[in-house]
Order: C-alpha cells, then structure tokens, then sequence
C-alpha cells in the first residue's frame, strides 16, 4: 500500500457561529489539523449567506499554502430502540437461566 499523501487537503471539521450583536457568521475549525490552533472563517451577513456554500477546500490560516477541506463533523450514531433493548434483556436472562445446573 502507498503512503497517505501528505500534501493532500486535511479534513478539518466546524462548528456554526455567530457574532453577538452582529449578523456576522463564522465557520469555525476548534482544532487545525497542521497547527492544532482554533480557525474562524467569515461566511457573510446573517440574512444573505448560505453558510453551506463556505464548506470544502481553502487554504489554512496557519500555512497559506496547504489547503484543509471545511466539513460538518459526522452525526453520532443512532442509539438502538426499544425493540432492542427489549431483546438485550431476554437475552440476558435466557444466559442466566442456561447456566444454572439442576
């Protein structure tokens, strides 16, 4: 297998904010992936502008000259229902049942 690229864009993942008392949003990277540094990007007017327009591939503030791709970070998995809790704990008590001995 060939090694990963390292000149490749970084994924760097962001958060949605505001500016109290402005109508001006950020995109906002919590931690680089080149310098571990906390990252605002400017999307525009609060009114006017897609934020989602501002996502993918722009140079890093940090070093200009490589690039990291804005994206939202992943959803949490979905926790289980409760059909499957239910099956859980009648799988667990046939368990305790099948190791007792008469």
């Amino acid at each position: 297998m060939a090694k990963k690229d390292r000149r490749s864009p970084q994924p760097a993942f962001v958060t949605l904010r505001d500016m109290p008392g402005t109508r001006v949003m950020f995109w906002v990277v919590d931690a680089c992936p080149y310098c571990g540094e906390r990252h605002a990007h400017v999307i525009g007017n609060l009114r006017t502008a897609d934020p989602v327009d501002a996502l993918g591939e722009i140079p890093a503030p940090c070093q200009p000259e490589r690039l990291y791709v804005l994206s939202l970070p992943p959803r949490p998995k979905r926790k289980g229902g409760k059909e499957e809790r239910r099956r859980a704990r009648r799988d667990g008590k046939r368990e305790d049942l099948d190791d007792e001995t008469w």
